[in-house]
């Protein structure tokens, strides 16, 4: 009982991390960073990758182990819906990384990376659509814990 409540717990606390970490991304990107900015921003993406991990590995050991069974979540709409956003978010999130990864050779040369107006826009669209997912998500997870799907 103990060790089902604290899997839950970390579960929990994995996915408001990377909701945070999100949302900090969120915050920082602009057309005019510097550094320092970048540098928290990259940082802010590890968190969110290392974050969205633990949340598979906490949600994957809760679901085989810990709550209803396998075969309970793998019939039930929501958690398949549920999973289906998680993926769609992590796919979402490939093009933010991959920008903040091409930053490295000018931040090695304590140069702020440059980002035109339609980069940051379209960053920012897609953080906005990953936290709209995030919502789905959330919304799925409480229809499916009052037993519905």
């Amino acid at each position: 009982m103990l060790a089902s409540a604290l899997i839950a717990f970390a579960h929990f606390l994995a996915f408001f991390a990377l909701a945070a970490s999100l949302v900090l991304q969120l915050a920082l990107v602009s057309d005019s960073i510097s550094v320092a900015i970048a540098r928290r921003i990259q940082r802010a993406d590890r968190a969110y990758g290392i974050a969205a991990i633990l949340v598979l590995i906490f949600g994957t050991l809760r679901v085989v182990y810990f709550e209803k069974g396998v075969d309970y979540y793998l019939g039930n709409t929501f958690f398949l819906l549920k999973m289906g956003l998680f993926i769609a978010v992590g796919l979402l999130s490939i093009y933010p990384t991959i920008c903040y990864q091409r930053w490295n050779p000018v931040l090695k040369q304590d140069i702020a990376p440059e980002l035109s107006i339609q980069a940051v826009h379209k960053l920012r669209k897609i953080m906005h659509t990953e936290l709209v997912g995030i919502m789905g998500i959330l919304l799925c997870a409480s229809l499916m814990a009052k037993g519905l799907g």
